[in-house]
């Protein structure tokens, strides 16, 4: 689904105002994989402010409630550990049942992936805090196919914009909601007079190199 565009403003100002975007231009972050990165987003400072949750909260019911797919979902799934968090909020204020997946199935009991009631013929939003390349959701979905439930939706607070309006699992086209993008961010960072014009061309250069289309 395409970016309102109020929306996408608003949701990168909060993310800006309360530093779950950092930028580091020079002394460059590094991730997981090794690599280096000049941006950071880290969306699970927002479970601290209830104020600012509440509104993206509001705005991503509003994004989701305008999908042709909104009246399929039956059921709200949060990916662990970042997921849970905004899905909870989104099922309780749907009055849907909610399930979690865990990143990898328990090794004790009954060696669940998947914590809650999903029935056959479901039909899932998936909700994340973020997504890059989509590969950490992989597995998550895999989930909900092997209990032969159906993924309709993935909603994210935040898209790197690799992937635009959906996203490819086992040829299947998955509509991706979002609320804003790193383009939205960096606008509003650089009317905010947060970036300098070198920094901003090395974070631009830098989310190109990794596929961002905007």
């Amino acid at each position: 689904m395409k970016l309102d565009n109020k929306i996408s403003k608003r949701a990168a100002e909060i993310l800006i105002d309360l530093k779950c975007v950092s930028f580091r231009p020079k002394k460059q972050f590094k991730l997981t994989s090794g690599k280096t990165s000049p941006v950071y987003c880290d969306c699970r400072k927002l479970i601290s402010f209830p104020q600012e949750r509440n509104e993206l909260i509001e705005m991503g019911l509003r994004r989701i409630q305008e999908s042709k797919n909104f009246n399929k979902i039956n059921n709200v799934s949060g990916g662990e550990s970042a997921g849970i968090p905004f899905a909870t909020m989104i099922a309780e204020k749907l009055n849907l049942p909610m399930t979690y997946i865990r990143k990898v199935k328990k090794k004790f009991g009954e060696n669940k992936q998947i914590e809650g009631i999903l029935k056959k013929n479901d039909n899932v939003i998936l909700v994340e805090d973020l997504i890059t390349d989509g590969g950490s959701k992989l597995r998550f979905l895999d989930a909900i196919c092997e209990s032969k439930a159906n993924t309709n939706m993935i909603f994210v607070i935040f898209n790197y914009g690799i992937n635009t309006n959906h996203f490819v699992f086992k040829k299947k086209k998955i509509e991706l909601v979002s609320l804003t993008n790193w383009e939205n961010i960096l606008e509003v960072a650089y009317k905010k007079k947060l970036l300098k014009d070198d920094d901003h061309k090395i974070i631009k250069n830098f989310l190109k190199s990794i596929g961002v289309k905007n």
